[in-house]
């Protein structure tokens, strides 16, 4: 077996490996954010290597095309663009998945440090898990495939509630866990000289579990013990476009568009309510209130439309911005809980790494700099909950190849401490590989 064939067997491994791996990681808890119970929890936004660093921005952007000429020597080669030296995976529009030239193998954690307050309360929360795993690769000159796994949303909770129902204090205790996973298959063609078109495929997944207690201070009532699981399984997709046109020989402006026009995802929902007396975890049942299996529903997580633009002076920078729509009909949740429409709008600013830089290690290292605005979350009791952030990463090239090491902080707030609401304060670290290389491109010369 030729060396070679023993590097690709050991790249594929490597690949399942990570795989697998993540389906262990998913079923870890990653936020205690009350927020989290409703619909089908926090969705989570664009945190691949080269858009998280851009608070999620991606709509105009678009991987580099270059071709070296030795694809068997790339650190050998001494080719050298005059454009960014990395391809990176963009999600967010899959109309970008045409401009791949190298297969590129995406990686990526994060750690997440939240402050959760509330009535002058407050609680720390540390978390740590995959963000993503994928890869692109060309298929053809201005045709390329992508295709991976992620955290769609994320449910984790545990809060309590005090009342007074004639005279008597009740509590009400919340206890939630579970959240989606997407699997996408995404592929993109360029048709003509300035458009792109590309669809991505989604395999929506996950499990939900909601315990709900009410607890009566007084001995005259039996508390209530509610019991509901969700098991979602339904597939989405994505369509995406962008136009590019340059602007004399070193600058082009370029527009994205994307549509997600299925709003509803298909769940079941099997719901075991009981009465008992004692506390928790010693309950003695007295009685079943209502039994439900498998019972299929809907559930709303809003049907999404979005636009950007991007200028870019090529191999040096580019300026996006993007804007998002979520429609999601203003859904009733429960009493004072409402699924609103949310306005979404992100900046970014990339320099791009020069791998082919001389002098001082920095000169050749990527910065990437955003902030993004969620207009409203959920709305609970009249209150908005919005969510604002600032991102700051940067793009280390690793020597002798052209794959990079990629770091980002990104720092921001969501809630409110109105009407005894939470307010959020979370810090979030990202760490990411992407390597860049010829995986599935046949040898010219053994």
């Amino acid at each position: 077996m030729r060396s070679s064939d023993i590097i690709s067997i050991s790249k594929v491994f490597l690949l399942i490996v990570f795989l697998t791996a993540s389906q262990l990681v998913q079923a870890q808890i990653n936020t205690l954010s009350p927020y989290s119970r409703y619909g089908a929890g926090i969705s989570r936004r664009a945190t691949f290597n080269g858009s998280v660093g851009l608070s999620g921005t991606g709509q105009a952007w678009r991987p580099s095309n270059y071709r070296p000429a030795v694809y068997d020597s790339l650190a050998r080669s001494g080719a050298t663009f005059n454009d960014r030296n990395t391809n990176y995976i963009n999600t967010s529009n899959p109309a970008s998945f045409s401009n791949f030239s190298l297969t590129t193998y995406e990686a990526g954690m994060q750690h997440q440090t939240v402050r959760y307050e509330n009535s002058g309360q407050n609680r720390l929360a540390n978390f740590a898990n995959f963000s993503h795993l994928a890869i692109a690769f060309p298929i053809g000159n201005n045709w390329g495939m992508a295709f991976g796994m992620k955290p769609y949303t994320h449910i984790g909770y545990d809060f309590e509630r005090l009342t007074t129902v004639n005279g008597s204090g009740v509590e009400y205790h919340f206890n939630g866990s579970g959240g989606l996973n997407e699997i996408f298959v995404g592929t993109a063609t360029q048709l003509g000289k300035n458009l792109s078109v590309g669809v991505n495929g989604k395999f929506l997944f996950g499990r939900k579990s909601d315990i709900n207690r009410v607890v009566y201070g007084s001995g005259n009532f039996f508390n209530t013990l509610d019991q509901r699981s969700y098991i979602y399984n339904d597939i989405n997709f994505d369509i995406g476009i962008q136009y590019f046109k340059d602007l004399g020989m070193e600058k082009r402006v370029i527009f994205g568009l994307t549509a997600s026009p299925i709003g509803d995802i298909s769940a079941t929902e099997s719901r075991l309510m009981r009465s008992y007396e004692g506390r928790e975890g010693f309950e003695l049942i007295k009685d079943t209130i209502l039994l439900e299996n498998d019972k299929s529903i809907d559930v709303n997580i809003g049907s999404k439309y979005s636009a950007g633009i991007g200028y870019e002076y090529k191999g040096k920078w580019i300026l996006l911005l993007d804007y998002n729509f979520i429609d999601k009909e203003n859904v009733l949740l429960e009493p004072d809980v409402y699924a609103t429409d949310d306005h979404q709008i992100s900046v970014g600013f990339e320099r791009f790494t020069k791998h082919s830089a001389f002098g001082s290690y920095f000169k050749q290292m990527g910065y990437r700099v955003g902030a993004h605005y969620n207009s409203s979350m959920v709305e609970v009791d009249g209150n908005d909950i919005s969510d604002f952030g600032m991102s700051f990463g940067f793009a280390l090239p690793l020597r002798k190849s052209f794959s990079t090491v990629n770091f980002t902080v990104e720092v921001g707030e969501r809630g409110s401490l109105n009407q005894s609401l939470v307010r959020e304060q979370y810090l979030n670290f990202y760490f990411g590989v992407t390597i860049n290389d010829r995986w599935f491109i046949k040898r010219k010369y053994d």
